[in-house]
């Protein structure tokens, strides 16, 4: 009897240790931390909030802000626009998303192709052109769009003196960052998604008033 009591007390030792040993790896944190949505990567203003921009952390309740999205609540983050800069890390709450179609009531808004979505542009593009949106290779169309702005790395619009022909266009106040076009969300939608997918970089060909 007194054996099997020795035997019961190592047993019990043990099985303290264990719970000590869960408790402080993760006991304690599943108990004072809350998981969070968080910004997988930066997110810039304009964007289109896909799953792949998004993941969890735990936070310490007093680090959560106000309105943070748990992990159920991705559904509501998806498909949404970054109405700011979402830097990565940066919890996400309904108050830095909109709705992309609130910009226009016929459902068009501007949306942006970044800079590193494109392997090819011609450097006369510019504000009022239209363009198709190709693969890479030039095989597959994702559309024709017209181009609301074309800006240079520092979000500034690129112009020129004279922009009556596409040939005219040889001094442009900077070099060729991004631009904007006007589409509604579906159309956005498609070219987010085949970038995000593919990984594969787009052709944009200019359809412009040559003479």
């Amino acid at each position: 009897m007194k054996k099997l009591k020795q035997i019961i007390g190592v047993l019990l030792i043990i099985a303290a240790v264990a719970a000590l040993i869960y408790w402080e790896a993760d006991g304690r944190g599943r108990l004072v931390t809350k998981k969070v949505l968080v910004a997988a990567v930066d997110i810039e203003e304009g964007d289109i909030i896909t799953r792949q921009m998004l993941g969890t952390v735990s936070a310490m309740p007093d680090t959560v802000i106000a309105g943070a999205f748990t992990p159920g609540d991705i559904n509501r983050a998806e498909g949404k626009e970054a109405s700011r800069h979402i830097a990565k890390n940066q919890q996400i709450s309904e108050i830095l998303l909109s709705d992309p179609n609130e910009a226009a009531t016929d459902g068009y808004s501007p949306f942006l192709i970044k800079s590193d979505w494109i392997d090819s542009r011609s450097s006369s593009l510019r504000r009022g052109d239209m363009v198709a949106i190709y693969s890479r290779d030039g095989e597959y169309c994702l559309g024709e769009y017209e181009v609301l702005f074309v800006k240079d790395i520092g979000d500034k619009e690129i112009i020129d003196e004279s922009q009556r022909d596409i040939r005219d266009r040889v001094s442009g106040s900077g070099i060729i960052d991004h631009l904007e076009i006007l589409t509604n969300i579906e159309e956005y939608r498609k070219i987010v998604r085949f970038v995000d997918e593919t990984g594969e970089k787009l052709l944009i060909v200019q359809r412009g008033a040559f003479k």
